[in-house]
């Protein structure tokens, strides 16, 4: 900007000082009279990973087993999840619903309510798992209880969730419980008529190694497979958590074809086809009734904890800080809104001046004078030479 464009605004400084009071007078008038906003917020937390999983994980520790069943989400994961649900529309229709909230804000219909709450409403997953809810409204106490019907809607379907869940889980593993308390029953009636008619009751150490390592390679390829048809219930059939219980149970299996055949290259124990005709009988019985007895103690487990789970009934949703009730208004202060207008106003006005002196400097030029009606005699022949071809 050169000093003939200062001392051009200089000189119109009654028109921007004009322009600055109306844009100030205009910010201060609807700073007043506009609608105030305040804020309601709240810190949450995704429900701890506790209670029945942590149980399970603990009973699969204790037999050197890997842990296991449902798929495992970190916090961040779970936060986004939550965060989705949130700002679903049939949570959005249950807080409207709960709080009257179509008549508060004049909506036609609930599309317009949902459409509106969404607009006032705020929810973002930090990276470690923490979940941001805000809640705008011109009412202190309305925004606030627009956060805690989110929080309660929330909670609400998180328990929904986990019951649907829990008895589904509940129905399965009653269902495996008959099938391996029969095969358990079946394992030690067959055992004890093996004992009784051979007079057979231990081998060697050697041989009792070998029996052990298949019974649990044995009881992981159950588990495993148990594993694998719980999360065919809950995911597709293409899911990564699907797929390495699959692979999973392949290797299994695997190491348990090894031992029997002795193809490890172990000369620790003995491969157990190698042993005795007898002696095989009586290992595989032996395994039989372990791996029934370890699994069938792991469905109990998953049943109870199934149950524990179905029956819970405390917060799905941790509160770290509750929604508060605003004491102040939120967003820029009056007095931010009607000094940024007034600078708004000084500059449009400053601009103003500034082309139309850049448009009084143009018309004074003979030169750009005569382009411009070259420009303007150029448009017009083309317009008439285009009728002449349209024949218009």
């Amino acid at each position: 900007m050169s000093f003939r464009h200062v001392d051009l605004i200089i000189r119109y400084r009654r028109a921007v000082a004009v322009a600055t009071c109306v844009f100030a007078l205009a910010a201060l008038f609807y700073a007043l009279f506009a609608d105030p906003v305040y804020t309601s917020r709240a810190l949450l937390m995704p429900p701890a990973e506790d209670g029945g999983e942590g149980l399970l994980s603990a009973w699969m520790a204790s037999l050197s087993l890997p842990s296991m069943l449902a798929p495992q989400t970190s916090g961040s994961t779970t936060a986004a999840v939550m965060v989705d649900i949130l700002g679903s529309r049939a949570l959005a229709e249950a807080v409207i619903d709960s709080l009257s909230l179509t008549e508060w804000y004049g909506a036609d219909t609930i599309d317009d309510a949902v459409r509106r709450l969404r607009g006032e409403t705020y929810f973002v997953a930090s990276q470690t798992g923490m979940i941001s809810l805000k809640a705008n409204d011109r009412d202190p106490a309305t925004a606030q209880a627009i956060a805690l019907a989110y929080i309660a809607g929330l909670d609400s379907l998180n328990r929904s969730l986990q019951f649907s869940r829990a008895e589904a889980t509940m129905r399965f593993t009653s269902a495996q419980i008959d099938t391996f308390r029969r095969r358990l029953d079946r394992s030690r009636e067959r055992l004890a008529a093996f004992q009784s008619e051979h007079g057979i009751i231990d081998f060697d150490e050697q041989v009792r190694g070998a029996i052990d390592i298949a019974a649990t390679l044995k009881v992981r390829s159950s588990i495993v497979a148990i594993e694998r048809d719980m999360l065919r219930g809950f995911a597709f059939e293409d899911m990564q958590e699907l797929r390495r219980k699959e692979l999973e149970l392949e290797n299994i299996n695997r190491q348990i074809e090894s031992l029997m055949d002795g193809g490890g290259g172990s000369t620790v124990f003995l491969p157990l086809r190698e042993l005795p005709a007898l002696y095989q009988e009586y290992a595989s019985l032996q395994r039989d009734l372990e791996v029934d007895q370890r699994v069938y103690s792991f469905l109990l487990e998953k049943h109870e904890e199934s149950g524990i789970e179905r029956a819970r009934t405390t917060p799905s949703v941790q509160i770290v800080d509750p929604p508060n009730l605003p004491a102040r208004r939120s967003g820029i202060p009056r007095w931010a809104i009607v000094l940024v207008a007034a600078l708004v106003g000084a500059l449009w006005m400053s601009a103003v001046l500034l082309w139309w002196s850049w448009l009084g400097a143009r018309a004074r030029d003979p030169q750009d004078e005569a382009a411009m009606q070259r420009v303007v005699e150029t448009v017009k022949d083309d317009a008439r030479a285009l009728r002449r071809r349209l024949r218009i």
